[in-house]
Parts: C-alpha cells; structure tokens; sequence
C-alpha cells in the first residue's frame, strides 16, 4: 500500500508549490507526527546497527527491484480517492525479514525519490507520509519477526523441518506490516474527508485481494532470497507481470471514467446505455433518461477559479451517485452536464428521482479553498430534463434529444426544476413542469 490520496481536502489543492503548510491543522498534525516518529526511529536504528557487506548488498539488490517495479509502471496515472496499492510491500517485507530494522526503515526513501523524480505530478508531501508510515509499519513488522523464537524465524535453512515454521513467522510479520500501513493512513484519510467510506477503501473485495496477493509474493520471494540471495533475481519477473497486470486493470478503468468526477465519461456511458436501452425496447420494460445540468456554473468558474468549479463537480457528482439506485447510470455528458438513465423506471418514478436530486442538491454545500484566501462556502442549484419511454420505439438519441429539450425548457422557466418532455401522470408539484 503506497499513497492515500486524501481526498477530497488535497485534492483540490493540487496546486504548483508547496501547499502542505496549508492543509487542516489536525491533518498538518498527523502527518508531521508519522514523519517525526519515521525519523526518529531511523535515527536509533542507525545507531544500533553492525553494518555488513552482504546486508549491504541485498539492500541494494532490493531497492534495484523496487525501482525496475517504477520504471515499468511509470506510465500509468495513480486513481484518485483511494488507497493505492504499489505492490512496493513485497519489498518492505522481503528487507524486514532477511535484513536488520534499519534496512527496512530507510528503504522507502530512494524508491519515494525515483518515484517523485519519474512523475511530476505526484504531490510531495503525500509521498514523503507514505514512505514514513511504510517505514515504521514494515519496521514494527520487522521487529515482530525477530521477537519470534529461533525454532520459527532466525535465518532460513536450506530446507527440513525449519522451512514450515519460517515461512508462518514471515507471514505473520508481513501481515503485521500490511495492517499497521492500513492503520497509519486511514486516519489521514479520515481527516482530510471525514465524510470518506473507510470500510470501502480498506475492507472491499479488490483491496483485501490486493493485500492478499502482495503477501503471497512477498513470501514466494522471501524464502528462496533467504537461503540464496542470488534467487531474487529469479523472483523479480513474477512481481514485475503482477504490478503490470494490475495497472492493466487501471488503464481500463481510465479509459471509461471521467477523472474528475468518477462517473463513467460520454462514450462509455452511451454504450452502456445503448445497451441498457436496446433492452428495454425488446423487453417492453419502462425506462427514462435525465439530463442534469448545473445552474450558472461559468459564473463559480469566473468568480473562484476552474479548480473551485472541479471541486463542485466533483461534490455534487458524488452526491447523486450516493441518491441513486445501484443499477441507474450515470455519466458525465460534458461541461456541466450529467446523463442519467434509469431503467425499470416509469414517468411517475422518474420524475420523483429527479425532484429528490434536485431538492437535495440544492441543500448541499461545497467547501472552496484558495491559497492565501479564507475558505468560501458555496452552493449551486441544478436543472433536470427527463424524458420517459415505455417500449416506444424510441432509441438512445431520441430520449437523448427529448430529455434536452426538457432541460432547455427548465433553464427557460427560471432554472432550479424538473421538467419532463412530454406529458406524465407524475405527480404535479411545485418545481416540476
């Protein structure tokens, strides 16, 4: 695990400079606190430490690794707003088991550095608490390792009975790192948003794989590297296609979502929809089409900035994924514009949708933060268009083109309302046309 990417507070503050003495002062707090302990603690393991060439030596056969892991992934983009996982544990508990504590505690460094030289656009000051809170989580791990008794951990033999009881004790100690990273950047987390889902970050079904498959491999290369060294060149490939593998799946995932809402973007969206669509005609099942646009939004652009007007965005796209049901769609159309289908969705249904997006939104308020100003509080108001079909016939851009008309004739009678594109048996109340 590597990079919190706390948002939405940094996020937003994605800005050329260094920003980290803007942020929350219980944030500031927190960060400034896991460094200090990652220093101080590397200052003791310094100290304490018989220096040997071979340790030497396997340390900078491991960072090598790591920095090969960088190299063939540094193309790829990192998601924001989750926790991001490196596979860079496979290393941290490979150099806590066979090494001495302070090996693991200074590992994070050079990979951070290579990691912040090779991309730009990653921001300083979160790199620099992850590799503290990867230091202290896989020297703690470390430590566990070398309080189990001989019979268990203690150098690794060149096979018998040891073998069975070492390779439990490293899994231990590398389940130990893995929690205690989780434990250190989920408080971050919680206080740059408290409104973030952790349970979904840390406890769902790709991160628990994730965690699962880095432990594996930290094991898989543990073992032959400690009873031969020269064996973790042999290792290398399997992490190497791993890491790869899993930013395939990134690649995919950015090819389908906008990033700066995390919808899915225009086209994915009218593909999906198309289908949904196609099915609905053949199936004779009712289905609507919302299009929501955000009332007077070039003026927060001009008035507060284009980051201001992306963190509006941002907000309210949240904000109507959580008020909709798991199987509506939704995407961002382009601008300020949002598509929504709803399937299984009669007229009725989907007016009462749009009216609850639309009172709800208009009550939510976006926190906006510009360098050297005092924060603003801003909240924006929305106009829907819907446009409802029953097995008409009608097709993806017909609905398309019936739910703009209804959202034009929204923005015509005052903005801030729902209207639908033809007549409904919705109920007739204040706001909907």
């Amino acid at each position: 695990m590597s990079d919190p990417n706390l948002l939405p507070a940094l996020q937003k503050r994605r800005l050329p400079g260094w920003v980290f003495w803007s942020l929350s002062t219980p944030l500031l707090v927190y960060l400034l606190a896991v460094e200090a302990a990652a220093v101080m603690v590397t200052g003791i393991a310094l100290s304490a430490t018989r220096w040997r060439v071979a340790d030497v030596a396997l340390m900078m056969a491991l960072v090598t690794c790591g920095a090969l892991a960088i190299e063939v992934t540094r193309a790829v983009g990192e998601p924001h707003g989750t926790v991001v996982r490196d596979m860079h544990a496979v290393w941290f508990i490979a150099a806590a088991v066979l090494l001495p504590p302070v090996y693991v505690l200074v590992l994070p460094a050079p990979l951070t550095i290579l990691k912040l030289w090779r991309n730009h656009s990653m921001v300083t000051y979160r790199r620099v608490f992850s590799a503290a809170a990867n230091a202290l989580a896989y020297g703690l791990a470390g430590v566990v390792f070398r309080a189990l008794p001989d019979t268990s951990a203690g150098p690794v033999a060149d096979g018998g009975a040891h073998i069975l009881p070492w390779t439990l004790a490293l899994t231990a100690a590398g389940v130990v790192g893995l929690a205690v990273n989780n434990a250190l950047l989920l408080p971050a987390i919680r206080l740059s948003d408290p409104e973030a889902r952790i349970r979904e970050l840390v406890t769902n079904r790709e991160a628990v794989f994730t965690d699962l498959l880095q432990l594996s491999l930290a094991i898989l290369i543990t073992l032959p590297t400690g009873i031969r060294a020269y064996l973790l060149a042999a290792a290398l490939p399997a992490v190497l296609a791993q890491r790869r593998f899993l930013m395939h799946a990134q690649l995919v995932s950015d090819a389908r979502i906008d990033p700066k809402t995390g919808l899915l973007n225009a086209l994915t969206w009218q593909r999906e929809a198309k289908v949904e669509v196609d099915r609905a005609s053949r199936t004779d099942t009712p289905l609507a089409l919302a299009i929501a646009d955000i009332d007077h939004f070039k003026q927060v652009n001009d008035t507060y900035g284009h980051l201001a007007g992306d963190t509006v965005l941002a907000t309210l796209a949240a904000a109507m994924r959580a008020l909709l049901r798991d199987y509506d769609l939704i995407g961002r159309f382009g601008g300020e514009e949002f598509t929504i289908l709803l399937p299984h969705t009669t007229a009725p249904e989907a007016a009462q949708i749009a009216e609850r997006l639309r009172e709800k939104i208009s009550q939510i308020t976006t926190t906006i933060d510009r360098p050297g100003q005092a924060s603003t509080s801003l909240q924006v108001t929305i106009s829907i268009g819907v446009a409802p079909t029953a097995g008409s016939g009608m097709d993806l851009n017909d609905l398309i083109a019936a739910a703009d008309s209804a959202l034009y004739q929204a923005k015509h009678m005052g903005r801030n309302r729902v209207c639908l594109s033809s007549e409904s048996p919705a109920v007739n109340r204040d706001k909907i046309c």
